[in-house]
């Protein structure tokens, strides 16, 4: 295929979907001394260990670390496809009819009411699922990739990401604030009445969410809901659930203070001392900055969808086991996978489209690279990087990676064995979308596909830890 594609072969071990089969011919002629099986370890299937370089100790990545980490579940992720299908093409029938409560069934039927699309609202719904994907879009992110491009120090390029994430957490204030509150709440139910009461007093002292009472929230969280958990603690000796969720409240409240508005300007301010920065935000000042921050509306710009918050509640019901428990590990699924998929350390955007296309089910993936780099030799230009997975009921499954640069395509595309008999008239009809979008196919490769394409084939920088601006957080 185009090497424009750039589809390389994965690092052994990192991707779930990766098979390897062994060569049968080098193993018949590779004579070397096997070590003995041992029954109280788990080794491969020739009798020997599986070695460092392949669990990847040999490439520069520690299991210890947090890279690591992401690698592994990377590796050990089941996959995403497998449980949304299932759910998406029944209708969560299965789970309605493990004997969920009503609420839960409710929240099924009006998923699914919202669901059902026709191919012009896919379109709108397409491309509010990738605005959502990165909130760090806009003329002002494209500015600072641009200067996080030209940077030649150290010091800039930690700047800018310092003040990414002093963003992020400003633009998560209402989510923190929110889950703060939800924990105050869960540690009610672990205290005796008295302390109880204490807490519940406390935390009704938080405002609602607004930028202005940030500082004031901050205050009471640090000075007296905080410290009052710290006594309880130390006179009580909980050592059970509670002392989990004081570490996660405090860990949300450095977050949520994080985010004040103050902390976001005083960041920009810093970076305005740098030269490369001054020539690109010339004539903002950071009275002009703050002023446009207020008048940001983060859940619009973040591409909220009203699907996915119906979607998560079913999925925190399906956890509890309230789906019924045979159902509970493949919520676990769900959740795991996409928690890796929108991990800092995924280097593309990942967006999931599960609809219901005039009447026919359908569930996607998207991975998409908006700056990858071009394959001519000597070119700096970028373009963008797609992988496309998609699963049509009784029709079977897609994979389609394509790459885009001024106005050319090169596209490659495995069809479901099913269609085998129809691969000119796809041929055909790609070609027709191309022109009637005004696009060039430069390269167009069809075939029916055995295996599908891995996210770690297509995207190789995942293990490289590259791009920190480009991420989804």
């Amino acid at each position: 295929m185009s090497n424009i594609l750039k589809v390389t072969t994965p690092t052994t071990g990192y991707d779930n979907n990766a098979i390897n089969r062994p060569n049968n011919s080098q193993q018949s002629q590779d004579m070397s001394v096997k070590n003995p099986v041992d029954p109280n370890r788990v080794v491969r299937a020739d009798g020997r260990g599986q070695s460092n370089a392949e669990q990847g100790v040999g490439k520069g990545i520690t299991s210890e670390s947090n890279f690591g980490n992401f690698i592994h579940s990377l590796r050990e992720l089941p996959k995403l496809e497998d449980v949304m299908t299932k759910f998406v093409f029944t209708g969560m029938a299965n789970i309605v009819e493990s004997g969920v409560g009503r609420g839960t069934a409710a929240e099924v039927q009006a998923l699914f009411q919202m669901l059902h699309m026709s191919p012009d609202e896919l379109t709108e719904f397409l491309k509010g699922q990738m605005a959502g994907a990165n909130r760090l879009q806009g003329p002002l992110f494209d500015m600072l990739r641009q200067v996080m491009g030209e940077a030649t120090t150290v010091e800039l390029k930690a700047g800018i990401l310092d003040f990414l994430k002093k963003y992020n957490d400003m633009s998560s204030g209402n989510h923190l604030l929110q889950n703060i509150k939800d924990t105050l709440k869960e540690m009610e139910s672990y205290m005796f009445r008295n302390d109880r009461e204490q807490l519940k007093q406390l935390a009704m002292k938080l405002k609602p969410y607004s930028m202005q009472t940030n500082a004031l929230n901050a205050q009471i969280l640090k000075e007296q809901i905080i410290p009052y958990l710290g006594r309880y603690i130390s006179e009580t000796r909980d050592m059970g659930r509670i002392r989990d969720l004081i570490s996660l409240l405090t860990f949300n409240t450095s977050r949520y203070e994080s985010g004040n508005l103050d902390n976001v300007v005083q960041a920009f301010e810093k970076l305005m001392d740098f030269p490369t920065f001054q020539k690109n935000f010339a004539g903002m000042s950071a009275a002009d900055f703050r002023a446009m921050l207020q008048n940001v509306d983060f859940d619009r710009a973040a591409g909220k969808m009203p699907w996915v918050d119906s979607l998560l509640n079913i999925m925190q019901a399906g956890i509890k086991g309230e789906a019924g428990i045979e159902n509970r590990e493949a919520f676990m699924n769900i959740m795991k996978a996409m928690l890796v998929n929108e991990s800092v350390y995924m280097p593309v955007m990942h967006a999931m489209i599960p609809v219901v296309l005039d009447g026919v089910p359908m569930f996607s993936e998207i991975w998409v690279d908006p700056d990858e780099e071009s394959s001519t030799p000597g070119s700096s230009e970028r373009g963008i990087k797609l992988l496309i997975k998609f699963d049509l009921k009784d029709v079977g499954f897609f994979d389609v990676m394509m790459y885009y640069e001024k106005g050319k395509m090169d596209m490659l595309i495995h069809y479901p064995e099913e269609l085998s008999g129809h691969e000119s008239e796809i041929r055909e009809g790609i070609r027709k979308i191309m022109s009637r979008n005004h696009l060039e196919l430069e390269y167009l490769a069809v075939e029916q596909g055995e295996e599908p394409i891995q996210v770690s084939a297509a995207f190789p920088k995942i293990f490289e830890r590259r791009n920190s601006v480009n991420v989804t957080i």
